[in-house]
């Protein structure tokens, strides 16, 4: 059974989507929450809807004085920025004095495009929030939440892309989604016998704004062509899409259950099935040569 009343969890990319939803789901645990993303006016509107989950609680009786919750911070953070990420550390543990539950989540996408179309911008951009922003998450909050010795997670956002490449024209995605699919377990690792777990959320289609990311590329990783309708490029090849409310759902009963992996389509396990059966078939590959 998880504790979450009056404990803290901090969101990135919380203005939309899967950490919006975390982010709700939270507070209606109980839970105090720091919410970041680039995207101020929604981030600020999501306070607000917080906030008022607060009065209702509050109005719903209990002690007089006592502090019924839930409260929201909002920062805004570009969390391929390591100082900006750091100040969202600060900002949180003096804020609320601890954090339990961390969701590096914040993620972009420049799919659609074939190797030799996909520029170094965005290669870079793509990195630096989808990779860059997990490592920083790890290495701004780890430290202190390990200081804590209070039960936590940290909770990083992947894709089933992570797991398997089921699309081509996908590269720049894939590549940030396995490496923090790999970083996931590596930390897993690196936290047996401490008060904290990992969880890595590896969903399929979810029905977000990551589609239209574009809006939020930073103008450093701008490049020259037409918008691409990655959308309706998802919705030719993917059947069955999931709710950011659903993810979070998933999510919390993983936090229950103790699971690593949360995951969304069993339609797809075959694909990922097939993928670990062409490593293990190539393993022969390590028996010894054959010596003249």
């Amino acid at each position: 059974m998880v504790d979450y009343q009056g404990k803290v969890a901090v969101v990135t990319g919380a203005a939309s989507g899967i950490g919006r939803s975390l982010a709700l789901d939270f507070a209606r645990c109980g839970m105090n929450v720091v919410v970041a993303d680039v995207e101020e006016v929604p981030l600020k509107d999501l306070v607000e809807e917080i906030a008022a989950l607060g009065a209702e609680s509050r109005g719903s009786g209990g002690r007089k004085g006592e502090d019924q919750g839930p409260r929201a911070l909002a920062v805004h953070t570009d969390v391929s920025d390591l100082d900006a990420v750091e100040a969202l550390a600060d900002a949180a543990f003096g804020e609320f004095g601890a954090v339990h539950v961390l969701c590096n989540n914040a993620g972009v996408t420049a799919g659609g495009l074939p190797l030799t179309e996909v520029t170094h911008r965005d290669w870079q951009w793509v990195l630096g929030v989808n990779l860059w922003g997990v490592v920083h998450g790890v290495e701004a909050f780890l430290p202190r939440m390990l200081a804590q010795g209070a039960p936590g997670h940290i909770i990083n956002t992947a894709s089933i892309l992570g797991q398997a490449v089921l699309w081509p024209r996908t590269a720049p995605y894939v590549t940030s989604k396995y490496a923090v699919v790999g970083l996931s377990e590596a930390l897993a690792l690196e936290l047996e016998g401490t008060n904290l777990r990992v969880i890595v959320i590896c969903p399929g289609s979810v029905d977000t704004q990551i589609y239209d990311a574009e809006r939020n590329r930073p103008e450093a990783f701008a490049v020259n062509r037409d918008a691409l309708d990655l959308r309706g490029r998802m919705a030719a090849v993917s059947a069955r899409w999931e709710s950011a409310e659903a993810v979070s759902a998933r999510v919390l009963r993983a936090m229950e259950r103790g699971s690593m992996y949360v995951f969304t389509d069993p339609e797809n396990t075959a694909r990922v099935d097939e993928r670990f059966d062409r490593v293990r078939q190539d393993y022969s590959t390590a028996e010894p040569l054959d010596e003249d």
